[in-house]
């Protein structure tokens, strides 16, 4: 049973198309009828635009495996007036789906990713948090890699903001404890009786994927087609990582050598 991450695992970071074995993967699980659930942090498009344009790029993910925050916010937060900080993109989806961007009274401070973060928005996080608004990060990515570059992830502002203010946040997807649960709950779907010791997760992201699944009992495997080329700096410990490869393609080997 797998957890497969999107950005960095089966596209690139660098031009979004499919990484070496991406497409190949989705093809065999799906031939092999082997349960899996394709999860992103994806909080720039709707969740069904999102998942028709990873299967325009030829990653055949079947129906009813995919998850992303959009498919979780509404059970961490219902649509309401909320402060949302993150790229226009998002903020527009967000609104689209019923959500409406309030800088003055809002229920709960939004975060999501983006690489044009200024310190005047850090303080409006933090007065409207001061004011009573909730604190909720998209998801807990700890880095966020564009350009080629290494941005501080959603993860990483939040908890910032969080110190600053003494606020707790809630987080909605990964490695977020509600958005883990519902991924399994769609495993089940395909596979009965699954537990999170059964789950093996496939991500470039150590920090804001693998540590938290590690917690929950999953086994772990961390892709070097993304954030980092390193396993030295990915962020944790070697006792977080159960299996280290340079790509999906050699992952598809070593499972395909089983089936």
């Amino acid at each position: 049973m797998y957890f497969i991450d999107v950005q960095g695992t089966l596209i690139s970071d660098s031009d979004k198309n499919p990484i070496n074995g991406a497409c190949e993967l989705i093809r065999f699980l799906n031939l092999k009828d082997i349960p899996y659930v394709v999860i992103t942090n994806n909080t720039k498009k709707k969740s069904g635009d999102f998942l028709q344009e990873l299967r325009q790029k030829g990653l055949e993910i079947k129906d009813g495996a995919y998850l992303d925050p959009f498919c979780v916010l509404n059970s961490i937060l219902a649509p309401c007036n909320c402060a949302m900080f993150g790229a226009d993109e998002f903020k527009q989806t967000m609104q689209s789906i019923g959500y409406k961007q309030d800088l003055q009274n809002p229920k709960a401070v939004l975060i999501a990713s983006w690489d044009d973060f200024k310190f005047s928005d850090f303080a409006s996080m933090n007065e409207l948090v001061l004011n009573g608004a909730k604190l909720v990060a998209m998801h807990e990515t700890s880095t966020y890699k564009k350009n080629g570059r290494l941005y501080p992830g959603v993860g990483a502002i939040t908890n910032m903001i969080s110190y600053s203010t003494g606020a707790k946040f809630s987080s909605v997807g990964k490695p977020s404890d509600a958005f883990y649960a519902e991924t399994l709950n769609l495993i089940n779907k395909q596979s009965k009786g699954v537990k999170f010791k059964d789950i093996t997760i496939i991500s470039d992201d150590a920090k804001g994927d693998l540590e938290g699944a590690k917690k929950l009992g999953m086994k772990t495997a961390l892709v070097l087609s993304g954030k980092v080329s390193d396993p030295s700096k990915s962020g944790v410990g070697s006792e977080v990582l159960d299996q280290i490869y340079q790509d999906v393609s050699e992952f598809l080997k070593e499972i395909n050598a089983k089936y």
